[in-house]
């Protein structure tokens, strides 16, 4: 499935994305954590959501005979959502309620799949894109009432107050089913339900009493880990760090004013569109008298995220394994610094393009020896033109913020090498050395696999995507680092390559093999280290006494 996203990952200008769903979307603070970070750190981009989630709502018309009125279907709304809205995206996030907490059934999961088609191919139609979420976990561990609420299988009726005790089995039955949908049938999937298992799964095993929510709602936490999700998925911006607002949403300014524009708009158009959930939003306006309070807030919001740059910035400190971590936002991505205990003179700097920490020797031994280390997530751009622009406002921000030398060395593991090579032929001058470790060098050999590796079909689309290119183009592209190894050369960066001989994936030969050949030959320095027999991982040495010394000397020089 092609991304939604195009070349360079570039946020659209102007974009309305309306949010259908059941309580947890008429909750939305999934949508709230989405909105704060566009309006914190894209603020030029006009991407509005509009959520019209309502409580007890279903894509397949059931509703168990328990519940205090019929459950509200989504079709019953959704041609005035549409013709009201005029959405671009739709994101539609259903099946919690549509299995009514009942054991699995093939009635009731095809009439959640017909609705669900049902509900995607309108969408299409009216012209807008059309994304489905999987439905999120049930947590029983978490159930408000306890364990005595929850109902063995074999008996007659169920609810969300009386639910089937593996309700779960139902939910990931129903995700998978979500995520096996295809590009004539969606143009997005996000896959929230196993990414909220994780989460979950993480807090509980620090703490065996982490409550997720109330079973079926989830705490505000959770509805971090879904807005991750379509923020990754949807507009390729990978995030870890939480924000502040998320531990403790009422402690945030900014973000208390984004969530109070946020539910004056929501309450305002759902009732606009209507429903029949005979619950009504509290305290909605007509939406024409609450537009103009939507607009206040949102020149307020404007005013307060100008006004306070350190907002955009998002700086914190903490500690790494007895070093200081310094952790900051660079247009809208996160880097970070983990600091020596006695910086080294003129405070060198190793950057490692991607996988930090991952089969760190080398890093670490020079951390010891007082160099700093940096990262920047900027994953799934695999070194595109905007992946290296993002890079040098990351290096500009990094050298003046925190007084680092001018030039960088860059560690480029497997597609790490995309980037930090194409960087270096983009900004030779801000770069002293390149240590190369089992390298992608040509997208054609990964994830294209147009070569002697198996490539990946799913990565290859994503890359294709942020280079803008299609599978024809992409053969004849020079956009790859063997395509630019002349500028490294001219400028005299040393390089240092390695890898194994036996790389299935990033075939060596393919990669660093013709980047050593090619360097040579235009008189650059380049030194291998091909371990025989050796795959893809492990990286580096576990010994990494030649790749430091390496680094040292070409350091100096």
């Amino acid at each position: 499935m092609k991304p939604l996203y195009g070349k360079d990952a570039l946020l659209p200008e102007k974009l309305r994305i309306l949010f259908l769903g059941d309580s947890i979307t008429d909750d939305g603070t999934y949508i709230a954590f989405m909105d704060a970070y566009f309006r914190l750190h894209a603020p030029e981009s006009r991407i509005e959501l509009i959520n019209l989630g309502v409580s007890s709502e279903t894509a397949s018309g059931l509703s168990e005979p328990a519940h205090p009125f019929p459950r509200p279907c989504v079709h019953d709304r959704l041609e005035r959502a549409l013709a009201e809205t005029r959405p671009d995206w739709v994101v539609v996030c259903y099946g919690m309620n549509d299995g009514i907490y009942h054991p699995l059934s093939e009635e009731r999961f095809r009439a959640y799949r017909d609705g669900i088609l049902r509900l995607l191919g309108r969408i299409r139609q009216a012209g807008a894109k059309a994304i489905a979420m999987t439905p999120p976990p049930f947590d029983p561990a978490s159930l408000a009432g306890g364990a005595e609420k929850l109902l063995p299988e074999g008996l007659p009726a169920y609810s969300y107050e009386t639910p089937y005790a593996d309700y779960e089995s139902v939910l990931k039955r129903y995700a998978d089913w979500v995520l096996s949908l295809g590009e004539d049938t969606a143009d997005a999937t996000v896959g929230i339900h196993g990414e909220m298992l994780a989460h979950i799964a993480r807090e509980r095993a620090a703490n065996p009493a982490y409550l997720s929510g109330d079973g079926i709602h989830p705490f505000a936490p959770s509805h971090w880990v879904m807005a991750k999700s379509l923020l990754r998925t949807l507009f390729n911006v990978s995030l870890e760090r939480a924000p502040d607002y998320v531990a403790d949403p009422d402690g945030s300014a900014s973000f208390d004013l984004i969530r109070s524009r946020h539910r004056l708009a929501s309450a305002a158009w759902k009732e606009h569109v209507g429903h029949t959930n005979p619950n009504k939003a509290e305290g909605a306006l007509p939406l024409a008298e609450a537009q103009a309070e939507i607009e206040a807030l949102e020149a307020r919001i404007r005013e307060l995220v100008a006004g306070k740059p350190e907002l955009r910035e998002a700086v914190s400190w903490s500690e790494w394994e007895g070093h200081e971590r310094i952790d900051f936002m660079v247009d809208g991505r996160e880097g970070f610094l983990i600091l020596p205990k006695e910086p080294a003179a003129g405070r060198p700097w190793v950057w490692r393009a991607e996988f930090f920490d991952a089969f760190a020797y080398a890093d670490r031994a020079l951390l010891a020896q007082g160099w700093c280390l940096a990262y920047y997530r900027i994953s799934d751009m695999y070194g595109c033109p905007g992946a290296v622009e993002r890079m040098r406002q990351f290096q500009d921000y990094a050298e003046e913020k925190f007084d680092l030398a001018k030039r960088t060395v860059l560690f480029g593991f497997s597609r790490g090498g995309l980037y930090s090579f194409n960087y270096a032929a983009a900004h030779p001058e801000r770069v002293r050395l390149l240590y190369l470790d089992a390298p992608v060098l040509d997208i054609r050999s990964w994830p294209g696999g147009l070569g002697a590796g198996p490539g990946s079909a799913f990565e290859w689309s994503l890359c294709l995507a942020v280079y803008g290119l299609t599978e024809e183009t992409a053969r004849d592209a020079k956009v790859s680092p063997l395509d630019q190894v002349e500028p490294v050369a001219a400028a005299g960066i040393p390089i240092l390559i390695v890898a194994g001989d036996a790389d299935e994936p990033v075939p060596y030969e393919e990669n660093g093999a013709l980047l050593a050949e090619r360097y040579r030959e235009l008189g650059g320095t380049i030194e291998t280290i091909v371990k025989p027999g050796v795959g893809h991982h492990p990286h580096s040495l576990s010994d990494p006494a030649p790749i430091v010394a390496f680094v040292q000397e070409h350091a100096r020089a």
